[in-house]
């Protein structure tokens, strides 16, 4: 896929939704895709590509629980629309820095982290009694099932003859498939909705408060568990200590810690199963650190 395509397909999309011209363009590329910044004197907004087909219309769906969910904004969704075979969704252009760039300051670290950790344990909080969500309308009571139909096609794309997974992480992944019942006993308790990609990229904050000005990003919210969002939380400016933050807090059943690297684990493996990304070394120090837990806490699964 060519940018200066992207970059038409936006300007065209701009032209006919507002019947005028952008004063500028600015693609950028993301992990999943690509997102254009197109602003004239009265009107801003983004413009969205993913490298995933279906991906925006399941970002669609996951915004719009999102808003319903967290006390905070989450850019409101203008128009869906496909043009030379390339999907894109029209998005609210909310103002804001992401929150990778906080400054150090003690004053602002403090501000910001209580109030992510606030919105976040409120969305948790908020009951789904009918257990965790594996499909549409559809519900298991136990973790470990419901973790089996989210991840199984996963597992099967990383055992691929075809996958760039190698010899020794496809013997690692199947270990830890077997180990999945006995690591995920302790999250067997009330789900909750998460975001499920809640890393700093996907925040914004005020510049002036330091306070959340809005979380992006939410395709594959859903009702899960509380630590899908948790493990996240430290991808980013691990400085910040935001896992800790979180559960002295919103306390976690013991073995959290390992849990982060095993559900980190299964996470990047789902990230390579739909756009295939690969970062061999990056899944080596992960195993590494959920093994190293292991040992210390006197179990190797």
């Amino acid at each position: 896929m060519q940018e200066p395509q992207l970059n038409r397909i936006a300007v065209n999309a701009f032209r006919a939704l507002f019947n005028s011209c952008p004063d500028f363009c600015n693609l950028q590329s993301t992990f999943y895709g690509w997102v254009a910044f197109l602003a004239t004197e009265k009107r801003r907004v983004v413009i969205k590509f993913c490298r995933q087909a279906g991906r925006l219309s399941q970002e669609i769906n996951s915004v719009n629980r999102l808003r319903s969910m967290i006390d905070c904004k989450v850019p409101e969704i203008l128009f869906f629309g496909c043009e030379e075979g390339h999907e894109f969704i029209v998005m609210e252009w909310v103002n804001g820095v992401p929150a990778h760039e906080l400054p150090t300051e003690p004053h602002a670290l403090k501000v910001f982290s209580d109030h992510f950790t606030e919105l976040l344990i409120n969305m948790h909080n908020q009951p789904h009694d009918q257990g965790f969500e594996i499909a549409e309308n559809k519900y298991d009571s136990q973790i470990t099932p419901a973790f089996e139909i989210w991840m199984d096609p996963v597992l099967q794309y990383v055992l691929d003859t075809d996958s760039p997974f190698s010899a020794e992480l496809k013997n690692h992944f199947e270990k830890l498939w077997d180990e999945r019942q006995d690591v995920l006993a302790p999250m067997n308790e009330q789900p909750s909705f998460v975001h499920d990609d809640c890393h700093l990229a996907n925040v914004l904050f005020d510049a002036k408060t330091f306070k959340v000005a809005a979380i992006l990003d939410p395709a594959d919210a859903g009702i899960k568990h509380r630590e899908f969002d948790v493990f996240h939380l430290n991808d980013i400016r691990p400085e910040l200590n935001l896992i800790a933050r979180y559960v002295a807090k919103y306390p976690l059943a013991e073995g959290y810690e390992k849990r982060r690297w095993y559900l980190s684990l299964w996470d990047d493996a789902k990230h390579a199963s739909n756009i295939g990304w690969y970062d061999e070394q990056s899944f080596i120090y992960k195993l590494q650190k959920y093994h190293g837990l292991s040992k210390r806490t006197g179990r190797m699964l």
